[in-house]
């Protein structure tokens, strides 16, 4: 009541008192947050960004992406940490899809190129076409890894890295047959195939490394064949074609002719491509830019060459994989994981990361990873004609079908024309259900 009364009765010796005592309560005051050290400003809240992948630890692309990447994009953004957890392939999707059910996905995550149509159609990654930093590099975007990302004419993610394969050749072996280098032709492949197998060295011309889509594509595309439609809705008129049929039966051919080795069919005691082909057991196959380092690490290291695929009808067309970069729509910091997803695009980090053997999205840095990773000059060519697997929610359930025909048919089990006609029946209703 006496300080109401000082500041009411209006004197200049009461107020000379008021402001004294005053001065000496604020400055109290703020002695003593001070001394307890807090700051009388608002202090910027740090945002912490959950990145979810699956890089991979026994080389250098994990920690690159942990000592190199993330440093350089939290310096750039300051108030931006970011929090990256590396999971198993297999766990990834499925551990997205239920965090994302509960409400706490990760904010950013690095999706498989195959998973993003069906993530897309559950609502659960964000639609990035409108943003200001994916229009700016659209166009930079290479043709294959672009359409990644593309669902219903819109995009859903920001490329991330790419890849694609092309012909290996054993220089020895084709040496040994007289053949002075790698097939140009589908023809030429096929004949080559039949000079290089020497049955008494356990040597095939030729390795297929499966049934799957991912195999067989570059021979089905380049033959003129295809899978399904352009907008991935329907198989039938596409796997059951003509042109399908004929690059099947090429295969089949081979394969009972003995131009081709056991990892087509499969089975426990199958040689892979990546294995055979450095013990001469395989004269050709088909492999992505991974295999390089394994055959340098080798000793000896084998005498081989890389080519593009051979044309056919068609041209040279191999098939797109990599992974691209997606936001989750639930995630807790919007705006921070665009930005983060967008540096990852930026030719530092895809340079940085091509380096470690994942190849750039972007044609801008086509140049400067080729200088620095020579070996990838066939594979960025390559991918200017390299298309994707169906981009469709159905697709896994397609790319079953097709392998588990396949392998009848090459178990005589069924013809070429029914045992395709049977695949794309089943695959309109897996793209169907989608």
């Amino acid at each position: 009541m006496k300080m109401e009364k000082i500041i009411r009765g209006g004197t200049a010796k009461s107020m000379r008192l008021f402001v004294a005592f005053s001065a000496l309560v604020f400055g109290g005051t703020m002695l003593g947050l001070a001394s307890t050290g807090v700051s009388s400003a608002a202090k910027p809240k740090t945002v912490t960004l959950q990145f979810w992948s699956t890089y991979n630890t026994a080389d250098k692309e994990a920690s690159t992406i942990a000592k190199v990447i993330i440093p350089a994009f939290e310096k750039a953004n300051p108030g931006i940490k970011v929090d990256s957890v590396i999971y198993p392939y297999s766990d990834l999707l499925n551990k997205f899809i239920t965090t994302s059910a509960a409400g706490n996905p990760p904010d950013v995550m690095r999706s498989d190129i195959g998973w993003v149509a069906q993530l897309a159609q559950q609502g659960l990654i964000q639609n990035v076409s409108k943003l200001k930093s994916f229009r700016s590099i659209r166009h930079d975007i290479l043709p294959g890894p672009l359409a990644t990302t593309v669902v219903k004419g819109q995009s859903y993610a920001f490329p991330d890295d790419t890849n694609t394969q092309a012909l290996f050749w054993n220089k020895a072996d084709f040496a040994a047959a007289g053949i002075s280098g790698p097939p140009t032709t589908i023809n030429q492949l096929v004949a080559d195939a039949q000079a290089l197998t020497v049955p008494s060295k356990q040597q095939y011309g030729l390795g297929v490394d499966g049934t799957d889509i991912w195999n067989m594509a570059p021979y089905i595309w380049s033959m003129g064949g295809s899978f399904t439609n352009a907008n991935y809705t329907r198989a039938s008129g596409s796997m059951d074609s003509s042109a399908t049929q004929t690059a099947v039966t090429t295969l089949v051919n081979m394969l009972k002719a003995g131009y081709i080795g056991s990892d087509f069919q499969g089975g426990a005691s199958a040689v892979s491509g990546e294995q055979g082909f450095p013990k001469g057991q395989y004269a050709m196959y088909i492999d992505g830019p991974w295999a390089v380092p394994t055959y340098s690490s080798l000793s000896p290291v084998p005498s081989y060459g890389i080519a593009l695929f051979p044309s056919g009808q068609a041209g040279s067309v191999s098939t797109v994989g990599g992974e691209d970069t997606v936001v989750a729509t639930q995630g807790h910091h919007i705006a921070a994981a665009d930005k983060f997803a967008a540096f990852l695009a930026s030719p530092f980090a895809q340079l940085a990361m091509a380096k470690q053997g994942d190849m750039s999205a972007m044609k801008s840095v086509a140049a400067s990873e080729v200088k620095a990773v020579p070996y990838y000059a066939v594979f960025a060519k390559q991918l200017l004609t390299a298309r994707i697997r169906a981009n469709s929610p159905g697709y896994s359930q397609l790319d079953s079908d097709w392998s588990n025909m396949i392998g009848q048919i090459l178990a005589g089990k069924v013809t070429v024309a029914a045992g395709l006609a049977s695949a794309a029946q089943s695959a309109d209703a897996a793209l169907a259900g989608s």
